[in-house]
């Protein structure tokens, strides 16, 4: 077991108590060197927005923007560095700048809109803002039609509705080679289709406003680098900003390729890699500065496809789909490859998901009878029910 001795930020000193740990063992300890220490980073655009509402929603407003302040200034990233916290406030305002453009914050920073839902469903990031995003579109409003005469939805629609949260929500990648499987199952069809085609469209004009704003996110906080870690190789620490680089053929080479890039690692940018190619988010996680601690993971991005290292592309687990289809959690485990508990955990989250999603937009529309609204009632009590046979 391992803790801090003291509180950081309030206790210069703090004791540690040995309990039953042999002698020799504690002297070690004390003897050893203090490991260092270094913190991921600690935002995403959810957590802004959740810290946005709690600003805006209190009671005891004064308090609640200490208690946001104190997430955004207290993280062990930024502590006594203060280049990370300038990299942070950065984020800080990209998120905003997001937030703003998508209608989930005024120019006076309240929130607004579906606010409450996406941050709702913060863990999903990023697939609660593209949900929104089919909303706003009008894309589940044009899908969700119900039978004529009546408010009831056919299975083909409610099909498609669970096709379509299990691409955003139920995100469960298999290996490449299961592909050469997809004959041979009982009753799971296993593989999940594609997003519908319009649906594949928003995700990809969303990919696009969103990856263009992170490029000059990454733009700007490159003047924040520390350039001297960039041009030091990271395995043999070899730096060729050292005297004993100057005159060589290589370290020239290297310093004329970066004369005209600001934002690209000096040793990316040798393979021909530029500071526009940062609007490519498959370049991002191999280009940018090591030493800003950014990768693509802070944009708020959804792959629609995913490929392993032999650039195959991983196929999504159709669990959620599949269950919905044919209610048994035995085939879960004997086509799609689950554990029986991990399959009925993840269906339990798939089924309060489509609820709570339900409960929020119940809150959010004035129309009781709104088809959007009941289709996602019907086929949240629907999934509940089947859920319910197999426990």
């Amino acid at each position: 077991m391992s803790g801090r001795a003291g509180r950081r930020g309030q206790d210069m000193i703090g004791n540690v108590f040995f309990y039953d740990i042999p002698l020799p063992k504690v002297e070690r300890l004390i003897k050893s060197n203090v490991p260092q220490l270094k913190g991921q980073f600690p935002l995403t655009v959810s957590l802004i927005l959740r810290l946005m509402l709690l600003a805006a929603k209190a009671d005891d407003k004064a308090d609640a923007r200490a208690k946001a302040l104190s997430v955004l200034k207290h993280s062990l990233m930024s502590f006594r560095k203060e280049r990370n916290a300038e990299i942070l406030k950065i984020y800080f305002m990209f998120s905003l700048q997001f937030l703003i453009k998508e209608g989930y914050l005024d120019q006076e920073g309240n929130p607004i809109g579906f606010a409450g839902l996406v941050t709702h469903l913060y863990y999903y990031e990023p697939s609660n803002f593209v949900f929104v995003r089919f909303l706003v579109k009008g894309l589940f409003h044009k899908l969700c039609q119900p039978i004529k005469g009546s408010t009831v939805f056919s299975d083909d629609v409610l099909e498609k509705l669970v096709l379509i949260l299990a691409n955003l929500f139920g995100r469960k990648y298999l290996p490449a080679c299961s592909m050469k499987y997809k004959c041979t199952f009982c009753q799971s069809k296993v593989f999940l289709e594609d997003l519908p085609e319009d649906f594949a469209d928003a995700v990809n004009e969303y990919n696009t406003k969103v990856q263009e704003n992170f490029a000059h996110f990454l733009l700007t906080t490159a003047k924040l680098a520390d350039m001297e870690q960039e041009y030091r190789l990271p395995l043999s620490k070899t730096d060729f900003t050292s005297k004993n680089w100057h005159g060589s053929e290589l370290a020239s080479y290297l310093m004329d390729n970066t004369k005209s890039i600001s934002a690209i690692s000096p040793f990316a940018c040798l393979s021909g890699v530029v500071d526009n190619d940062l609007f490519h988010r498959e370049v991002i996680n191999k280009a940018v500065l090591r030493s800003l601690g950014i990768n693509v993971t802070n944009c708020p991005l959804l792959y629609l496809n995913k490929y392993d290292n032999r650039g195959r592309r991983r196929p999504l687990n159709a669990y959620a789909l599949d269950f919905y289809k044919h209610g048994s959690l035995i085939a879960l485990t004997t086509d799609n490859w689950l554990n029986e508990g991990d399959a009925y955990y993840a269906l339990k989250d798939f089924s309060l998901l489509i609820k709570s999603i339900g409960t929020s937009l119940s809150e959010l529309c004035d129309d009781p009878n709104d088809n959007v609204l009941l289709a996602f009632q019907q086929l949240g009590e629907i999934y509940e029910k089947k859920l319910k046979c197999v426990t």
